[in-house]
C-alpha cells in the first residue's frame, strides 16, 4: 500500500514529540499516536514539503490548553480508540518533511499508515486556532526534521 497523499486533516500514526518532551532534550517520542495533519503545501528553498502535525490524545487536556473533542461518530469512522474519549491539542505542534521518516503503520493494518480524513468542518476549526498562534510565534514548534524554521502559512488553507 502507499503511503497517502498529505492532505489538511489526515489522521495517520506518528511518532510525536511533546514540546514537554523537547525542552528536555528527546528527540524521540515515548509512543507512536495518532496525529492530525493540518497544513500541507509548505515548501523549503529547496522545493521539498513539510508539515505541521497537532498531536491526538485520549487523556484529557488541562482546561488551559486548547483543544477540539473528536465527536465519537468521527472517530469510530477513522477507527480509533471507539470507546475512549480523544482530543486533537491546539497548543503545540511538530514540524516535520514528508514523507517523514517517523510515520507508523496502523496496528493490525500492515502496510496501512492512514485512519483518513477529518471532516472539513474540524479542519476548518483546527486551522482557526492553529495558524494564528503559528503567525504570532506563541505555538509550541518542535521541528522534527533537519530544517531550522517552522513553516509559515504561506496561502494554504482549508476549502
Amino acid at each position: 500500500m502507499p503511503l497517502p497523499k498529505v492532505r489538511p486533516g489526515l489522521v495517520f500514526r506518528y511518532e510525536y514529540v511533546w514540546k514537554r518532551q523537547s525542552l528536555t532534550g528527546r528527540d524521540v517520542g515515548e509512543k507512536d499516536r495518532p496525529v492530525c495533519c493540518v497544513a500541507v503545501a509548505v515548501s523549503t528553498i529547496d522545493g521539498s514539503q513539510r508539515i505541521l502535525i497537532v498531536p491526538i490524545t485520549t487523556q484529557p487536556p488541562d482546561p488551559s490548553v486548547p483543544a477540539l473533542e473528536i465527536p465519537m461518530a468521527v472517530k469510530s469512522h477513522l477507527g480509533l480508540d471507539g470507546d475512549r474519549r480523544s482530543w486533537i491539542i491546539l497548543n503545540e505542534a511538530n514540524v516535520d518533511s514528508w514523507p517523514t521518516p517517523d510515520m507508523r503503520q496502523v496496528p493490525g493494518k500492515p502496510g496501512c499508515f492512514e485512519y483518513g480524513v477529518l471532516p472539513l468542518k474540524m479542519v476548518n476549526m483546527i486551522w482557526e486556532t492553529v495558524f494564528p498562534e503559528l503567525a504570532a510565534k506563541r505555538l509550541g514548534v518542535v521541528t522534527r526534521d533537519e530544517e531550522d524554521a517552522p513553516p509559515r502559512p504561506t496561502g494554504w488553507g482549508p476549502e
